[in-house]
C-alpha cells in the first residue's frame, strides 16, 4: 500500500547511529521501495496525466502540434490543386483537402488520454480551420475581372463570407472530432508526453519552410518576384484578402502564394517559440527557438524591402538566408527531439564524432560558400559567377561525400552513434541528386546574361512564357540545395553532441 503513496514518505525510523533517538524523512529511494510509473514521471507529466477539465495542458498543445502539422499538410495540397493549368472543382478539391486533418488526427490522437480525445480532436480541427483561414480568405472577398478594380474593391468581403467562414471553421472540427471519436477506445499504451507534442511541433516548423523555400525558387525562376507591385499589400489588399480570380496569372499566383507561406511559417515559428519558452526547462532550445523567431521575422522584412525597392542586393541575401533559416530550424527540432534528450554516446562514438564533427564543419562551410555563388549566378545572370559555381561544386560535394562517410562510420562504431548514422546516407543521396540536377539546370536552363528583364506588374501581359521543364528542373535544384545545407546542419550538431558526452543539452 505505501507504493501508492506520493514520492515523498513520511516515516519514522530510528538512527543507530545516535544515542538519541530522533525522527528523520526518508525518500522512497532510501528506503528502497519499488515506485509505481506514476511517481517516476516528472511534475509536467503528472500534470498532464491527472483528471482535469477540459481544456488542460496536454489538450491544448496535443490539439495545437496536430492543428498545425494539418494545416501545413493541407496549404501544399490547395496550392497544388490550384496551380494555373490545374482545374480542380470545388465539391473535389474540398474532400481532398480534409484528408490530412482526418489522418493526422486519427493517427495521433491515441497518443492521448481517452478521456481528452474527443476535445482534442475538435480543438485541432478548430485549430487547423483558423489557420486555413489565411487562404480561404482568397475566396470569401469580392471577384474583380482585372488588377486594375482592385482599387475600388480591394479587401471588400463577400455577401456570405461570414456563412463560409463558419462553415469552414464547422467542418474541420467536425472532421477532427470523428477522426478522435472513431480512435476513442484505441489503447492508450503510448500516451506522448508535452516534450513529444513539442517536438513534434518544432519538426512541423522546419516542414513549413520547406514549401516556403520551393515555392520562393519558383519565384525566381519563372521572373516572378515583382509580379505583385507593393510590399506589404498584394495590390491593395490585405494578403490573405487576395482575390483567388486574380491568381490566374501564374506568376502573381507564384508571387502572393510564397508570401502567405511565408506568413505560415512565421505564424508556426511564433507559437514554437511560446511553446518552448513554456514548457521547455533546457536554456539553449529556448535561445535558439527566440532566435528562430527572429530569423523567421527578418527574412520577412528582406523580402518587404527586395519588392519595394527591387532591389538584385536584397533578393540573393534573402535567397541565400532562407536555407540558412531552413537549417538552423532543423537544428532547433533535433534538439528538441526525444532522441537527443535520451542521447548517450559510448567511449566509441565519442572517439569517433570527435573526428567526424571536424569534417562536417568544413562540408557545412562549403555548402555556404557554394549557395552564396548560385544565389548570385541565379540572381544576376553572371557568366563568372556560374563558372564559379560550377568549379566549386566539385570540392563541395567531395566534402560532402565524406563528410557523410564519417557520419556512417560513427554510427558504427557504437550503437548510441545511430542516430548520425542516417545523416550520412542523406548526404550521399541528396548531393549526387544535385549534382546530377545542377547539369541539368546548365544544359536546360541557364541562360547567362542574355537573360530577359525581370517583367513587373504593368507589363506582365507581353512578358515571355513560362517553360514548365527548365522551371522545374531549376526549382528541384534549388529546394534539393536546401536539404543538403540542412542534412550538413543536422550531422553537423550531432557530431558535436555525441563528441561531448551529454554536455550539450
Amino acid at each position: 500500500m505505501l507504493c501508492g503513496w506520493a514520492e515523498i514518505l513520511f516515516v519514522f525510523a530510528y538512527n543507530r547511529n545516535d544515542k538519541n533517538a530522533h525522527t528523520r524523512i526518508l525518500t522512497a529511494t532510501e528506503f528502497q521501495l519499488p515506485l509505481t510509473k506514476a511517481q517516476t514521471m516528472s511534475n509536467q507529466e503528472l500534470s498532464d496525466s491527472r483528471p482535469s477539465g477540459a481544456l488542460s495542458t496536454s489538450t491544448i498543445g496535443s490539439a495545437i502540434t496536430i492543428g498545425f502539422t494539418s494545416a501545413i499538410i493541407m496549404w501544399m495540397l490547395a496550392w497544388a490543386l490550384h496551380m494555373p493549368g490545374v482545374h480542380v472543382a470545388t465539391q473535389v478539391a474540398i474532400p481532398i483537402l480534409l484528408v490530412p486533418l482526418f489522418l493526422v488526427t486519427f493517427v495521433w490522437i491515441p497518443q492521448i488520454e481517452p478521456s481528452k480525445r474527443i476535445m482534442s480532436g475538435c480543438l485541432a480541427g478548430f485549430i487547423a480551420g483558423l489557420v486555413n483561414l489565411m487562404i480561404l480568405g482568397s475566396n470569401i472577398v469580392e471577384q474583380p475581372s482585372s488588377t486594375a478594380e482592385m482599387s475600388e474593391q480591394a479587401n471588400e468581403l463577400a455577401p456570405n463570407a461570414i456563412l463560409i467562414v463558419l462553415g469552414s471553421l464547422a467542418i474541420s472540427i467536425l472532421i477532427g472530432g470523428i477522426a478522435a471519436l472513431i480512435r476513442k477506445n484505441a489503447s492508450a499504451a503510448n500516451i506522448a508526453t508535452t516534450k513529444t507534442w513539442i517536438s513534434r511541433l518544432a519538426f512541423t516548423t522546419a516542414i513549413s519552410y520547406l514549401p516556403l523555400i520551393a515555392v520562393g525558387g519558383i519565384v525566381t525562376t519563372t521572373d516572378s518576384g515583382l509580379a505583385v507591385p507593393d510590399a506589404t499589400t498584394s495590390y491593395g489588399a490585405i494578403s490573405v484578402l487576395f482575390p483567388i480570380k486574380l491568381m490566374a496569372e501564374p506568376r502573381i499566383f507564384f508571387e502572393h502564394s510564397h508570401r502567405l507561406f511565408g506568413t505560415l511559417a512565421g505564424l508556426t515559428t511564433l507559437v514554437l517559440m511560446v511553446r518552448v519558452l513554456m514548457s521547455e526547462p533546457r536554456k539553449i532550445p529556448k535561445l535558439l527557438a527566440v532566435i528562430l523567431f527572429i530569423a523567421v521575422s527578418l527574412q520577412g522584412y528582406m523580402g518587404i524591402i527586395r519588392v519595394a525597392e527591387e532591389s538584385t542586393f536584397f533578393a540573393i541575401i534573402h535567397g541565400i538566408f532562407a536555407q540558412l533559416v531552413l537549417a538552423l530550424a532543423c537544428v532547433t527540432s533535433i534538439m528538441l527531439s526525444e532522441k537527443w534528450n535520451a542521447s548517450e554516446p559510448a567511449q566509441e562514438t565519442n572517439d569517433a564524432a570527435k573526428k567526424a564533427r571536424t569534417m562536417l564543419l568544413l562540408a557545412f562551410l562549403a555548402l555556404c560558400v557554394q549557395l552564396i555563388l548560385g544565389a548570385v549566378t541565379r540572381h544576376l545572370n553572371s557568366s563568372h559567377a556560374m563558372m564559379a559555381h560550377m568549379g566549386f561544386a566539385f570540392i563541395a560535394m567531395m566534402l560532402v561525400i565524406i563528410g557523410g562517410a564519417v557520419c556512417i562510420r560513427t554510427g558504427k562504431a557504437h550503437q548510441s552513434g545511430k542516430p548520425i548514422r542516417i545523416y550520412g546516407a542523406l548526404l550521399h543521396g541528396l548531393v549526387v541528386l544535385q549534382f546530377t540536377l545542377g547539369f541539368a539546370v546548365l544544359g536546360l536552363a541557364w541562360e547567362g546574361e542574355d537573360a530577359p528583364t525581370l517583367p513587373t506588374a504593368e507589363n506582365l501581359d507581353t512578358a515571355a512564357p513560362i517553360e514548365t521543364i527548365p522551371a522545374l528542373v531549376t526549382t528541384l535544384h534549388h529546394i534539393t540545395g536546401a536539404l543538403v545545407l540542412a542534412a550538413a546542419a543536422g550531422a553537423l550538431v550531432w557530431s558535436f553532441k555525441l563528441a561531448t558526452r551529454s554536455k550539450i543539452r
